[in-house]
């Protein structure tokens, strides 16, 4: 049953439980029994045990902090930062913060648990080297059932900490802490199933979406990306098209579009006020691209 809280949760500008800041109410820490929440920390023990459908299949949602995802049961596909992933056996998935979250597919008997966390909340802890890491990219592991295990015993033992009266702020880094670094040691180790070298053009396409999400709100020609990358338009335009089926104005188009379906969506933004963040001439010029892509026009995909 939803409460006054969730409601609160679906109005415009509130993007559900996708912000730390969205989690918390009038107490500064909420302790439920599935849910943790703190300005600097969430905790979700079992998002189907909450009962609470949080997430509609094909709604981009915007995530303000760094997550870290552990599925329990069920198959799903997501797609973070317009790469799809599917997350099976053993998966845990680290999506930087401020990404764009698209679930795609979901079993009925899907679960899994996730903690959010703000980078300053370990700004006392030597995180250089977990920023490198985590923060460029989604990352998708498939663990060994060891690797599994151990990783189940971390989420358990932060959970039973964030059960005590006062929040235990020192203790709960580190544990976070030590966490990031166990997983990054199993991923750069022997551990990690599927765990293979980029070739070449591989490399380049992850590159080229990585600088999509950074730069596509302002930069949408193929020339632009590819200077960045050091090639030939043409070449990239080949490489790109090989390893997606897709061409680089089709990853740029669609970038844009997720860009202002959150806007439309989260944002007490006017549509003026969209297309000049996202770098259109005129509402006009907007509309029509978001129709072509979507189907709809703006102020319709508000009302859906």
């Amino acid at each position: 049953m939803l409460t006054s809280r969730d409601i609160e949760f679906m109005e415009k500008n509130k993007p559900l439980e996708l912000a730390l800041q969205n989690l918390i109410a009038t107490h500064v820490v909420e302790n439920t029994e599935y849910r943790f929440a703190h300005p600097d920390l969430g905790f979700v023990n079992s998002f189907a045990s909450m009962k609470c459908p949080l997430f509609k299949i094909n709604q981009p949602y915007r995530i303000k902090e760094g997550r870290i995802i552990r599925r329990l049961s069920g198959r799903g596909k997501v797609m973070v930062n317009l790469i799809e992933h599917t997350l099976e056996e053993n998966t845990v998935l680290i999506i930087p913060q401020d990404s764009i979250l698209q679930l795609s597919e979901i079993s009925s008997d899907y679960d899994f648990q996730m903690i959010a966390f703000s980078l300053h909340f370990l700004s006392t802890m030597p995180k250089e080297d977990l920023i490198n890491v985590y923060q460029k990219q989604c990352i998708v592991m498939r663990l060994s059932d060891t690797d599994w295990k151990i990783s189940g015993h971390y989420f358990s033992l932060l959970w039973e900490i964030l059960q005590s009266p006062t929040f235990q702020r020192e203790t709960v880094q580190h544990m976070l802490s030590s966490l990031l670094y166990y997983l990054q040691n199993t991923m750069t180790g022997k551990h990690l199933t599927e765990k293979t070298p980029l070739n070449r053009q591989e490399e380049i396409f992850h590159r080229f979406i990585a600088l999509v999400n950074e730069h596509s709100k302002q930069q949408r020609t193929v020339n632009f990306y590819a200077d960045k990358l050091c090639l030939t338009p043409r070449y990239l335009g080949s490489v790109i098209r090989k390893m997606s089926q897709q061409t680089v104005m089709d990853w740029i188009n669609h970038a844009v579009t997720l860009e202002a379906q959150v806007l439309l969506k989260y944002s007490n933004l006017m549509i003026y006020q969209i297309a000049d963040e996202l770098n259109f001439p005129n509402p006009s010029f907007f509309s029509k691209f978001f129709k072509k892509m979507t189907g709809m026009t703006p102020v319709e995909y508000q009302k859906k």
